[in-house]
This record gives structure tokens, C-alpha cells and sequence, in this order.
């Protein structure tokens, strides 16, 4: 399993609350960096049974700075049927700077049945194991994608004609159905671990009925016509290599336009490719989309070096105070490669190792104020330019 470690300070002070005290929680703070906000649209969807549900799809949405217009996408989460009423607002940060990057602004609806509209019905749930109802779950969860793309393209600072579609397990599945609805403007689709039906512990790898979702997927494919990048993982103890292949070319048979990538082996279920193995999939998706269209890329590089094993050198690093080079600076010295860190005005800085390093320590020194950082440091080398 891959180590994530991070630490962020914004000023040259750290604050650090006692156990004991009991505070009422801060408000909520946003990415100010990425211009974060959160709107609500209302819904109205139809369940297995035809019972109609209505609520409010909650919408984080991030921009990249400017007056656009920006291309969309739209990230759809996944669902842990037991704790789904617990769920809190899906921001997916590190895969919106991704495609920030890239020059998107990025909307992450959590569709009903989740968190706070979780009371107002469940209309993904696939009802029973034994006669799963995948199709109308599928439905009624593009029906509400298509709902936030009708509500995005409103916008003045979005192109309607520059749509992606991404989700991760039920999310995939979701978008597997929404690219199916073909809404105006989808130019690709990209399915990560997309399924329903699965447990890892009763039913590892093998999903309830894997043929009926042999035949939804099926049926989507009549009807899609934006071509899907398919990413699945050798280890994934919810949807085997062998199911999802199937599913794969019962896609393809019924005529969708699609490629299958079969990700190797990563930590001990690789169902958690998106949230936890950026570094595999963000150049994967970077080749996929820029052969449609996106070619500005969203993988940062490692900068080039400007002092090979210089990190150590505590005493150089420049816009940190004694005790953050004492403190923090050590913190990341001390932390396992992969890391970055980044350094900013006003004693910002922010650390991260592990997955993704070098972005989540952009990010961690530049969120609450908007004001950019520069990576100071890579694993032990000095990749800083004044």
C-alpha cells in the first residue's frame, strides 16, 4: 500500500488544537486556488420500481483562473451501499487539479441517495443479488449527470461543445449510461473500475449476476457514440479482469466506440486506482484525451534539477522562518520518497509524499490563499529557481 502524508502551513505560525477542547467545527474553507464553490440543482429521477425521487444533486465545482470558456468534466463517485447516508461532499481535489491543469473546470455532483439526500430514496440501489436491477439504477444515475451538464453549460464561462464524462466504480458505471444518453457536446467518456453489484469480502472480484451487467453494458453500447477510454486493474477484488473484459466486448459487439487499458497490480485492491495512483493513471488519461482534443497536459513532470541532493541543506532554503526550517522543513526531510514541497510568500508552504506528491504540495501551499507556490524541493534534490 502506498504511504500519503501530508502538511500544509500558511503562515509562520501553526496552530494546534488541544483534545480537550471542544470548539464548535470552522466553517467549510475552498480551494481558493482552484475556485471552488458548491451550487445545488434539483432532481427528479425514477427508481427501479418507476417511484419517482426528487432532491438536490450538491455540486462542487473548481475553475482554472480566467474568464474561460473552459471545456467541462464531469466526475462521478462510486458507493458503499452501507455508509452511503454518511457520506460527506465528494470533492475528489487531487483529480480536479488534474484537469484544472488542463485547462477544465470540473464539476463532482454527489447524486441522490448520498449523504444528505440519502432520506429522499435510493435510486442506484440494484435492489436484490439474486435478480439485480442494473439498467434503472444506471438510468436514473445518468439522468442526473445529464441534469449537472444541462445546469453547467448555463454558465457563461463554459463551452457546451467541450464535454468529458469520468467516474470510478458506480461512477464508471453512471458514466458508461451518460455517454449512452449521448448529451450534446460529449467528446469522451472514461470509465475507471465501472461496475455495480460488487463485495470484496463475500464476493471478491465477481459482482452479483455478472452477466446481467454483461447485458447492460451491452445495451448502452447500441445507443453510445463518443468514444471511452476502459481502466481496470489486474487486482481489483470487485470486478475481476475476466468480468470486466467481458463487459468490455459486450460494449464493443453492440457497436460503442471504446478502449480497454488493463492497469497492473497496484496495493492490495486496485478498485482504488483513482483516489490513490495518480501517478499511473494521470499520464494514461493525459495520452487519451489529448488524441481527442486536450492536448495540454495534466501530469506535472518532475522540474529539472538545480541542486542534486541540496534538500538537505536546511540553512538554504529562502521565504521560511528558523523555526519552519526547524519544524516543518525537517517533517519533510524525514518523510519517505516519493515527496515534494513547495514554498511560497508570506511563509506558505506545504509538503505531501507518497502519491501524487508534487501536486498535492502545490496545492496544500496555494489553496486558502489563491497566491501561487513553486515546488523548493523533489525526493532530496533542489529543483529551485528564484
Amino acid at each position: 500500500m502506498r504511504h500519503f502524508i501530508i502538511f500544509c502551513i500558511f503562515s509562520s505560525f501553526a496552530y494546534f488544537a488541544a483534545a480537550q477542547d471542544l470548539q464548535p467545527p470552522a466553517p467549510e474553507q475552498l480551494s481558493i486556488d482552484i475556485r471552488e464553490a458548491v451550487v445545488r440543482v434539483p432532481v427528479t429521477v425514477k427508481d427501479a420500481f418507476n417511484k419517482e425521487i426528487t432532491g438536490d444533486v450538491l455540486i462542487t465545482t473548481f475553475r482554472p483562473q480566467g474568464a474561460g470558456p473552459f471545456p467541462l468534466v464531469v466526475m462521478n463517485h462510486g458507493r458503499k451501499s452501507a455508509t452511503r447516508a454518511q457520506d460527506p461532499r465528494p470533492r475528489f481535489e487531487p483529480i480536479a487539479r488534474f484537469f484544472v491543469r488542463k485547462g477544465f473546470a470540473v464539476a463532482v455532483p454527489q447524486r441522490l441517495g448520498y449523504g444528505a439526500s440519502a432520506s429522499a430514496g435510493d435510486p442506484e440501489d440494484s435492489m436484490s443479488c439474486s435478480q439485480p436491477r442494473y439498467k434503472p439504477a444506471g438510468d436514473a444515475a445518468a439522468a442526473q449527470v445529464l441534469a449537472v451538464v444541462a445546469h453547467m453549460r448555463t454558465q457563461p464561462d463554459i463551452d457546451p461543445g467541450r464535454l468529458v464524462i469520468m467516474g470510478q466504480s458506480l461512477g464508471g458505471f453512471t458514466t458508461v449510461a451518460a455517454n449512452a444518453a449521448r448529451p450534446d457536446g460529449l467528446v469522451a467518456a472514461i470509465n475507471v473500475a465501472g461496475g455495480h453489484g460488487g463485495n470484496p469480502e463475500e464476493r471478491p472480484g465477481n459482482p452479483c449476476q455478472a452477466y446481467l451487467l454483461e447485458n447492460t453494458f451491452g445495451l448502452w453500447g447500441k445507443t453510445a457514440t463518443a468514444p471511452m477510454l476502459w481502466l481496470y486493474t489486474e487486482n481489483d477484488k470487485y470486478f475481476s479482469p475476466k468480468n470486466s473484459r467481458s463487459w468490455f466486448d459486450a460494449y464493443l459487439k453492440a457497436g460503442g466506440k471504446a478502449e480497454y487499458k488493463l492497469m497492473p497490480a497496484f496495493g492490495d485492491d486496485g478498485h482504488q486506482l483513482l483516489g490513490r495512483a495518480g501517478d499511473l493513471w494521470q499520464p494514461v488519461v493525459d495520452e487519451f484525451l489529448a488524441r481527442h482534443g486536450f492536448a495540454t497536459p495534466g501530469t506535472i513532470t518532475r522540474p529539472t534539477v538545480t541542486g542534486a541532493g541540496k534538500a538537505l541543506d536546511v540553512a538554504a532554503v529562502p521565504m521560511i522562518s528558523a523555526r519552519q526550517r526547524e519544524d516543518i522543513y525537517q517533517r519533510f526531510l524525514s518523510a519517505k520518497s516519493p515527496k515534494a514541497i513547495a514554498i511560497g510568500s508570506g511563509g506558505r508552504m506545504g509538503f505531501a509524499s507518497g502519491d501524487d506528491a508534487m501536486s498535492n504540495a502545490l496545492g496544500l501551499c496555494q489553496r486558502r490563499t489563491g497566491q501561487p507556490c513553486k515546488l523548493y524541493a523533489v525526493d532530496d534534490d533542489v529543483v529551485w529557481t528564484p
